[in-house]
């Protein structure tokens, strides 16, 4: 290592060293808050980030040159209010629960200082959830925006900490690296003093949280299949089937990735599909798209391409198609490398596979979870109650959404109960510690005080 790099990196530690200490400082007023104060702030966050849902989505969309501003306002706006409904009731500060038959007593405490790791997909809402979730339970954030996303990220940023410091919140109970780098992030995940980090990003990011050495929650990639069967009510399957995969250009890591379709509609679901603007790649184009859409060092979609609409990725791939394209289809019959649209594609890129019957579709799903989506999530279109079962219990995915747009599904408290959340834990199956969808509660040191009471064990050795 020359002088000149060890110099960068230790002014980098430095200058992490002061964004930590900073939000320690206010971290230890924040902690001495009330429910009330908490909820006061919080509320102004969910205020201000759907007041301001509009410019957001407009400068992601501007600096990432990805996904669609119109539904990147829908994603603010959920980050926002859904998830503020969602937390408003929920106790953070003190005793949170008490048991008198069983003697037990729940304490909530705060953790301290949260590294917060953000994706260039989601950027503007990842920055209001994540600092939500923190300061609803007394923990301040410190964020690594992903370069990519760094001007629109701090534009959120600056409107969170003014709604929040307005609310009563410390100053610096939000904060960032103003300079973003690999160096900038990898320091604040390794600072001694950070407490947990919150990571979203790409498998590479996760996978140097977990390797910290702190206390990390992450998700893994989404690989995610829905199966069709033939009990489906095949017309709404494929509204919803478009409807996902079409929001932010196939964005949100839950999206559906494939499509798993029985024989007896294969051809039902195909026209459809047309009908909804899908353009069906030939025997003969699949290789050289594939080769033009795929990077083949890490076998997923090239970042350049992830996020952008069907027409802008097949222009980019020397690709025609009609103007009014939607989405790029690719029929496969094999998962893996030697089949590179298997792969996650962030995009309204579809693979479509035909499976003779429910057992080699399951085992379809199941070789495509197996090729980076273990753990994530998976659907099925049916009306057999039975059917649905069957294939929640085979599929290693954390989320089985039925009958259901995959990617709004996924995210939860729209098309079902499922928490609200932008993290999405995929179990140990992805490598995760947790397998639900993370919100404040995963933020939270819990104290159970344990009242003496005697069990008939302990009576029956008197």
């Amino acid at each position: 290592m020359d002088l000149f790099m060890a110099e960068e990196i230790q002014q980098v530690a430095e200058m992490v060293n002061g964004l930590i200490k900073r939000s320690q400082h206010a971290q230890a007023i924040l902690s001495t808050f009330t429910q009330e104060q908490v909820d006061k702030i919080c509320e102004a966050i969910a205020k201000a980030g759907k007041e301001h849902a509009q410019e957001l989505a407009q400068a992601a969309v501007q600096e990432t040159r990805r996904g669609v501003v119109a539904d990147k306002v829908t994603k603010n706006i959920f980050a926002s209010e859904c998830i503020w409904e969602s937390l408003k009731d929920v106790k953070t500060v003190g005793v949170v629960s008490e048991d008198e038959d069983k003697g037990l007593v729940s304490i909530a405490e705060p953790m301290g200082v949260i590294a917060g790791v953000t994706p260039v997909t989601n950027p503007t809402s990842t920055v209001i959830f994540k600092s939500m979730i923190a300061l609803k339970t007394r923990n301040t954030i410190v964020f690594g925006f992903h370069p990519q996303a760094q001007k629109s990220c701090v534009m959120a940023g600056k409107l969170v900490e003014a709604a929040a410091e307005a609310a009563g919140a410390p100053k610096d109970s939000v904060l960032w690296i103003e300079e973003p780098s690999l160096e900038a992030t990898t320091a604040l995940m390794h600072n001694p003093n950070v407490s947990l980090i919150l990571a979203t990003g790409g498998p590479s990011m996760v996978s140097a949280a977990y390797s910290s050495g702190k206390p990390a929650l992450g998700v893994g990639p989404g690989n995610g299949p829905a199966y069709v069967a033939e009990s489906a009510n095949v017309t709404k399957a494929i509204d919803d089937i478009v409807t996902s995969k079409t929001f932010d250009n196939g964005m949100i890591c839950a999206s559906e990735n494939s499509i798993v379709v029985d024989a007896s509609i294969y051809d039902e679901v195909k026209k459809l599909l047309k009908g909804h603007g899908a353009y069906f790649l030939n025997d003969e184009q699949v290789p050289e798209f594939s080769k033009a859409f795929i990077d083949e060092k890490r076998g997923t979609v090239r970042g350049m391409l992830a996020g952008k609409s069907a027409k802008e990725i097949a222009t980019l791939c020397s690709l025609e198609v009609p103007a009014d394209t939607r989405i790029i289809v690719a029929e496969l019959d094999g998962v893996g490398r030697e089949y590179p649209l298997s792969a996650e594609k962030l995009s309204p890129v579809l693979s479509m596979y035909k499976a003779k019957d429910a057992k080699e579709a399951f085992f379809i799903c199941q070789q495509l979870l197996d090729y980076g989506g273990r753990g994530h999530t998976a659907a099925i279109h049916s009306e057999d109650h039975n059917l649905i079962v069957k294939f929640a219990i085979e599929m290693t995915a954390c989320r089985i959404l039925v009958n259901t747009p995959s990617a709004l599904g996924g995210v939860g408290g729209l098309y079902n109960n499922l928490t609200p959340s932008l993290t999405l834990g995929t179990g140990t199956y992805g490598g995760n510690a947790v397998s639900h969808n993370i919100t404040a509660t995963d933020l939270l040191n819990m104290k159970t005080v344990a009242f003496r009471h005697e069990t008939d064990f302990l009576k029956s050795l008197n």
